[in-house]
């Protein structure tokens, strides 16, 4: 029976946890059996993984250090007791499946890209394949750009989400090991979700992200509360029914409690949702303002227009694929500014959804097809 890790994905983060469960689809779809195996994390407790039915993997970190190696060492006898406790080494796993998300560039430093290295390091001798599933990589300067052509000789297959990604990977000299396929949420169904009972007919989800200000002044920080107030405020005008949405976790939560406290009278909050509730609350949205990643995916692949914030290239090349750049937004827009985009938001709702849908088959397809690739590289 494959046993195969998943890496980079979490609870907390709804983008994260909404890769695992299309990995999980993907997987099921084309594995008669396998075993999913998950490091144990704050981010990844015990009980949620149970509730998946996944492995633990043998990981853990002391003082700053990656002790993870030990587990590799371990006589068959001890390995297999561990197995009673549904614990598996590193070097018994067969696949892993790299799923970051945005971890492997200049902007996050290179912890990370050291980490990958070295667990990349340790498995080579196992005949593991390793594959990096659609995320964002780059840029890559001095040591980090050593550091990542070491990775992709290492790895089986890397994929980057779009092409400013996959520029900056076929400048390495591994080039021919790197694929370029959009994110692969799309394929996740929530048809079988059920519907808070308690939304109105008629909302729009105000989706928050606190990297909009991480790193940046509290000036920053007061410009994008102010911009979520006036969204607020003019959707109210035309009569709808704003929700904020929290996509991650206490970051994204204390925003929507500030915009709610700057506000005139209460708004709704969503919290602690899972993701298959997250993307269904999106999907019968009337239109989403976003300024998280896969609230945005969840909303243009449903056909549902959304407005967007960017701190990334990221944004602009989803917008790209949707056809509707347009629909990206400056947080320092005025007033009068937004309260134009809201209306032409409203009144060409359903020209634009019907857009949106032609435009999602053609992502579901290219998601359809990134997955036949892994499968015949497998």
């Amino acid at each position: 029976m494959l046993k195969i890790e998943v890496k980079g994905v979490e609870f907390n983060n709804k983008g994260a946890e909404m890769m695992l469960l299309s990995i999980m689809q993907a997987l099921d779809s084309h594995f008669s059996n396998y075993q999913l195996v998950l490091s144990p994390g704050y981010l990844l407790p015990y009980e949620k993984r149970a509730k998946l039915g996944a492995w633990q993997k043998f990981s853990f970190t002391f003082c700053g250090i990656d002790w993870t190696w030990l587990g590799n060492l371990a006589p068959s006898s001890l390995k297999k007791m561990l197995c009673h406790f549904g614990i598996i080494v590193e070097k018994d796993i067969d696949i892993v499946f790299d799923a970051s998300g945005f971890v492997y560039s200049d902007h996050w430093g290179e912890h990370k890209i050291k980490q990958t290295l070295s667990h990349l390091k340790r498995i080579s001798k196992s005949g593991q394949k390793y594959i990096f599933l659609p995320q964002a990589f780059g840029p890559f300067t001095d040591n980090n750009a050593y550091l990542m052509q070491e990775i992709m000789t290492q790895s089986k297959l890397i994929i980057a989400r779009e092409q400013k990604s996959y520029d900056f990977l076929k400048a390495f000299e591994q080039s021919k090991k790197v694929e370029c396929f959009p994110d692969f949420t799309p394929l996740l169904t929530v048809e079988n979700t059920l519907q808070p009972k308690d939304l109105p007919q008629e909302y729009v989800s105000i989706i928050p992200n606190y990297k909009m200000f991480s790193k940046k002044s509290k000036v920053e920080k007061n410009c994008y509360i102010q911009f979520l107030v006036n969204v607020v405020s003019i959707v109210e005008t035309f009569g709808l029914i704003p929700i904020l949405l929290n996509h991650e976790g206490k970051e994204d939560y204390d925003i929507c409690l500030a915009v709610n406290a700057a506000c005139i009278k209460d708004i709704k909050i969503l919290n602690k949702m899972n993701a298959l509730q997250v993307k269904k609350v999106i999907a019968h949205s009337t239109f989403c303002v976003s300024s998280r990643f896969h609230g945005c995916v969840s909303s243009l692949s449903q056909g549902v227009p959304s407005l967007a914030t960017s701190w990334s290239h990221k944004y602009e090349a989803l917008y790209q694929l949707y056809q509707c750049e347009n629909l990206i937004l400056d947080i320092n827009i005025s007033y009068a500014q937004l309260s134009v985009h809201i209306e032409n938001m409203i009144l060409n709702r359903d020209l634009q959804a019907s857009k949106l849908l032609e435009l999602s088959q053609v992502h579901k397809n290219q998601c359809k097809a990134m997955w036949q690739l892994i499968f015949d590289k497998i």
